[in-house]
């Protein structure tokens, strides 16, 4: 979608949407963490700050993030996607808790026993279920950051054709981070030594995003894909 400038962007842009490839077919990929909080636009500039949910809705009940991320654009006039989400601000221990396997009733054994794949994929569902009640900004007491994965807009200039890599690159020379917004991390392949970490830390889902990839505002993009985190 054509916008002249990061204002019109930040009003009529979505999200870029995940393909449908499975993520070992992605071409030289980019691996995150999935935080799990609503997948938003982030614009600011010109002594403005709006916050767009994925539907296009304003999200006018975040003035302490709107605050910081306009002292984190230093001036720049920016568009970014990002995560709003708990997990920057809970203490170690709180996040780990989520990774503590629960010994099975004997009732559950049995269960297990008995459906086989059928179990696993019940408790895959119930905890895919957990996840997405996670991603809402329910709960006004909860203590929410903005975690910045991509750069859209800088000044005068759209970035979605610039290569996603050289994206995240400048999006880490321009925003300054603080205790209420962060840059996400990203790596490259091998990933096997993150995986663990990442685990600890409640994360249950990673992406594969083409280093090369371009941006496409509200499209699906086939050089984009999620996955589970393997349990090793």
């Amino acid at each position: 979608m054509l916008a002249t400038d990061a204002a019109a962007a930040a009003a009529t842009w979505r999200p870029q949407l995940y393909g449908d490839q499975r993520s070992r077919r992605i071409e030289d990929p980019i691996v995150e963490p999935l935080w799990t909080g609503p997948r938003i636009l982030a614009f600011a500039g010109d002594g403005d700050v709006r916050l767009t949910g994925a539907e296009g809705a304003l999200i006018e009940d975040q003035p302490t993030i709107a605050a910081a991320l306009a002292d984190a654009a230093a001036g720049a006039t920016l568009l970014v996607e990002a995560f709003l989400t708990s997990e920057p601000l809970q203490a170690v221990a709180e996040i780990a808790r989520r990774d503590v396997v629960a010994t099975p009733k004997p009732a559950d054994a049995v269960t297990q026993m008995v459906l086989g794949n059928r179990g696993e994929r019940k408790g895959r569902l119930a905890d895919r279920q957990a996840e997405a009640r996670q991603r809402t900004i329910d709960g006004a007491d909860e203590r929410l950051a903005l975690v910045a994965v991509d750069l859209l807009w800088l000044d005068d200039e759209s970035l979605c054709d610039v290569p996603l890599l050289e994206r995240k690159r400048i999006l880490e020379s321009v925003l300054t981070e603080s205790d209420l917004v962060r840059v996400g991390v990203h790596v490259k392949p091998p990933i096997d030594a993150w995986l663990g970490s990442w685990r600890s830390f409640g994360f249950r889902r990673i992406s594969f995003k083409a280093a090369n990839s371009r941006y496409l505002p509200g499209q699906k993009n086939q050089d984009w894909s999620q996955a589970e985190i393997p349990h090793r």
